[in-house]
């Protein structure tokens, strides 16, 4: 941290300038999703892989990361009952910037895991792209308030990639901004 502050102080460059809050983002969230960070520890019961969307305007900060029953698109129908859970986090937050490239990102939340079976034998058909699903049916469910931070970096005007560590979600960010006021 000092290392930086000597940096940003000899390149005189001026920190939290909400100017650069002047563009809207789009993008994609990939990572884990459904641990439960407690003040004991990491229960990892839930938790899988998720993807999701972020999307930012003016500042504000808003994205979502869900994860399916593992099981739910597989092609094999049997009689099997298979243990299964999902999980989702909802996050709004502020982007606040330090550096024209450098976005710190406090974020709060919800998220939920829940538990139940995907029937082997229960089928349907995507009306989209015709592919079998199984039905999940959820057995319970855990309710959480999430909260976190962010970082997101801007190497170019128009890419920024971050990472989010929250209470129930570690992922990365990759997302397409545009400044809408020059």
């Amino acid at each position: 941290m000092a290392m930086l502050a000597l940096l940003v102080g000899s390149a005189k460059a001026q920190w939290f300038d909400f100017s650069n809050n002047q563009r809207a983002s789009i993008g994609l969230n990939l990572g884990c999703v459904g641990y439960d960070f407690n003040g004991s520890g990491i229960n990892k019961e839930y938790a899988g892989f998720g993807i999701g969307a972020n999307f930012s305007f003016a500042g504000l900060y808003l994205d979502f990361i869900y994860q399916n029953p593992e099981h739910r698109w597989d092609r094999k129908i049997t009689f099997n009952e298979y243990p299964d859970h999902t999980a989702l986090t909802i996050n709004v937050g502020y982007q606040i910037p330090v550096l024209p490239w450098l976005f710190l990102t406090p974020v709060i939340g919800y998220s939920n895991e829940t538990w139940g079976r995907t029937i082997g034998n229960s089928i349907g058909v995507d009306s989209e792209d015709h592919r079998i699903y199984h039905d999940y049916e959820r057995d319970g469910i855990n309710n959480h308030f999430n909260y976190g931070a962010g970082l997101m970096v801007r190497p170019i005007e128009f890419l920024e990639i971050g990472a989010m560590a929250t209470s129930h979600a570690i992922y990365g960010t990759i997302s397409f901004s545009s400044n809408f006021k020059k």
